[in-house]
């Protein structure tokens, strides 16, 4: 059995993809490459992944214009963190990143140690769901519909670009949802947002992406025959 997370590498430049590639294999992940934005959509489209490092430049579908796809519809990696990978100075690519749905930036030229830097908070975790334990007092049942709703309300925040004082809002509620449902990290990143911790986004942003591939991965396993 395969237990190593996948990681999809978009770059149109194909040492960088091979560089990449060996660098995070190296270090436990299962790599899968797209030479551009049309296949990488393709490939998202076909396959979850963990992670999908996203260059920016690339001739036709660009990677804002390939995350927007991505992150459109009900596809395997609607919620599956997508991070820029490149050459853009960050100031734009962050910005126009963000409102692409990306969730971070891995400048180029890349050294193996700040590679794995920005990819490895990103892991996904085996452990159990944190909602396992209200399992036996609400009944499974409920607490997927729970989780279901949780998980819409995180993709929700996600995408949505709101003022300060909205977000800080609808970050309350998040906090206090996630806390209940056994989701402490979510919880303590969000209740900082809410409390005007701008620096908590980065962070907040990670745990609510892990969140959701923990629920759609919780979701895959009840679903499958013993």
């Amino acid at each position: 059995m395969n237990n190593r997370p996948s990681i999809l590498i978009v770059d149109d430049e194909p040492s960088n993809r091979s560089l990449a590639r060996g660098i995070v294999s190296a270090a436990g992940w299962q790599a899968e490459e797209a030479e551009n934005g049309e296949a990488a959509i393709a490939a998202a489209r076909k396959h979850p992944f963990a992670l999908v490092l996203m260059d920016i430049q690339m001739p036709g579908i660009d990677g804002f214009a390939a995350t927007r796809a991505i992150r459109g519809g009900d596809g395997p990696n609607a919620g599956t963190p997508i991070l820029a990978f490149t050459a853009v100075p960050p100031g734009d690519a962050i910005e126009r990143g963000r409102e692409a749905g990306m969730d971070g930036h891995i400048a180029k030229p890349f050294t193996p140690d700040a590679l794995l830097a920005a990819i490895e908070p990103w892991r996904p975790s085996a452990a159990p769901s944190p909602a396992a334990s209200l399992v036996s007092i609400f009944g499974e049942e409920e607490i997927a519909r729970l989780l279901a709703r949780f998980r819409g309300q995180l993709v929700e925040a996600l995408a949505v670009d709101e003022p300060a004082a909205a977000r800080r809002a609808r970050a309350h509620k998040i906090a206090g949802i996630s806390g209940t449902l056994g989701f402490a990290a979510v919880s303590r990143a969000w209740l900082a947002v809410s409390e005007g911790d701008e620096s908590a986004w980065k962070e907040a942003r990670i745990v609510a992406r892990r969140a959701i591939r923990h629920i759609d991965a919780s979701g895959a396993r009840r679903s499958t025959p013993v």
